[in-house]
């Protein structure tokens, strides 16, 4: 998180996060507390403002797999690694969960997941990975919670993180769509969005709002564009990765993200 006296910047991963980061430091004091981290109650209790981001989920997911492509982030690592071992899965905290996931990275196969990561321009591996991973058998492979979740088998992975990130409070016996919309319209804590497609102009509206001081040579470099962490060597197009099947299964499974921010799919 980006923390200033008034504001906080929440980080939901391949959102941008870095680049709005760093663009917020340019016109306010303040500091990076940790990475992709939810606001502890202290914070709640300052009452700042609290400013999020978002990106077309179709672009999403190509930019956290080929993200992986490159041998980073916490999915390729629990992905692509043996497991079996009882240490570091929470047992203090949620032993029900530790133990599910223990038992089941028994039989997890690592070595699928890494073919999957060998060539980020390989279409087809992409296709593969974004079914591998909404399919119910192989949703603990993640090491997420997200399989806990009575909605799992109907969201997708950006809706789930979206909402556990972003909210207040509990949403795992939840399972339709209509349920989640109130719950999130409840729970969700967040000020502002900024939408990555336009960055740029949601970040200087935010400030403009806040009555937050934007010089000219700021102002210039906020407009400046660029990214400050982008993943390396994939099509210069995202949607050259979709193929028709692709594009329904994000369309029904982030059908809560695409309404709420009128993201549309690619044409292909």
């Amino acid at each position: 998180m980006f923390i200033a006296d008034r504001l906080i910047y929440v980080e939901l991963p391949k959102t941008a996060c870095t680049h709005i980061g760093k663009l917020l430091a340019l016109v306010l004091p303040g500091e990076q507390r940790g990475k992709h981290n939810k606001p502890t109650q202290a914070d709640f209790e300052r009452r700042p403002v609290f400013l999020g981001s978002v990106r077309n989920p179709w672009a999403w997911y190509v930019s956290l797999w080929a993200y992986g492509c490159q041998q980073e982030g916490m999915l390729w690592e629990a992905l692509t690694h043996s497991r079996g071992s009882l240490r570091g899965l929470g047992w203090r905290n949620a032993p029900f969960y530790a133990g599910r996931r223990w038992l089941h990275s028994l039989r997890q196969r690592p070595v699928e997941w890494q073919r999957l990561y060998s060539d980020v321009q390989d279409v087809q591996a992409f296709r593969t990975w974004l079914r591998w991973l909404h399919e119910p058998a192989r949703q603990w492979d993640s090491a997420e919670r997200f399989a806990l979740h009575a909605c799992a088998g109907r969201v997708g992975l950006m809706s789930y993180r979206y909402l556990d990130l972003f909210c207040h409070g509990s949403f795992r016996s939840i399972a339709d769509l209509e349920s989640l919309r109130s719950f999130d319209a409840r729970a969700n804590y967040l000020n502002h969005v900024i939408r990555t497609e336009h960055l740029e102009q949601d970040l200087l509206t935010v400030l403009e709002g806040l009555q937050i001081p934007v010089t000219a040579e700021q102002r210039s470099q906020i407009l400046a564009g660029g990214r400050s962490n982008p993943s390396r060597g994939k099509r210069s197009r995202w949607q050259d990765y979709y193929d028709q099947a692709s594009i329904e299964l994000v369309a029904q499974r982030d059908r809560f993200i695409t309404e709420r921010f009128d993201y549309s799919p690619p044409k292909l």
